[in-house]
């Protein structure tokens, strides 16, 4: 039985993976740098197996995971297209990806530290995630100018 902190962090994981797989479909089609695209393709990867374990301890729970809310989801498509309509640079892409992984260790930190008596598991899949998105801003400042 899952108790509503570890609702409350498996559901923000949950989100979180999300978010990074829409962010990166979002602006996959407009990355010309063939190192960027490759690192964003193995991204995603990541992101889908992520997504995969939190919704596998979700279901164990007899639970659904906690969908993003289709105007939100809407806002921030139409934000990254809005972003990427005059500036599809290498740098700019990076930038913003770099911007929404942090974001999500935020997001995420915030859930496991308000949640203080979820599972110890349930954080420990949080901290994957967020280590996860710190190796991805690592790899992202690369193609940020010099």
């Amino acid at each position: 039985m899952l108790t509503t902190a570890d609702l409350a962090v498996l559901n923000e994981a949950y989100r979180n993976t999300k978010a990074g797989l829409e962010a990166i479909n979002a602006v996959i089609s407009k990355v010309y740098d063939e190192d960027l695209a490759l690192d964003l393709n193995r991204q995603a990867v990541r992101f889908l197996t992520l997504e995969d374990k939190v919704t596998d301890k979700i279901r164990e729970g007899c639970r659904r995971p906690e969908q993003a809310s289709p105007i939100g989801k809407a806002v921030r498509w139409t934000s990254m297209q809005a972003s990427t309509l005059l500036n599809t640079s290498t740098e700019h892409v990076a930038d913003l990806m770099i911007q929404g992984n942090a974001k999500g260790i935020t997001d995420l930190m915030k859930a496991v530290k308000t949640n203080k008596g979820a599972r110890k598991e349930y954080c420990e899949l949080a901290e994957e995630i967020m280590d996860f998105e710190e190796k991805n801003i690592e790899r992202l400042k690369n193609y940020l100018g010099d």
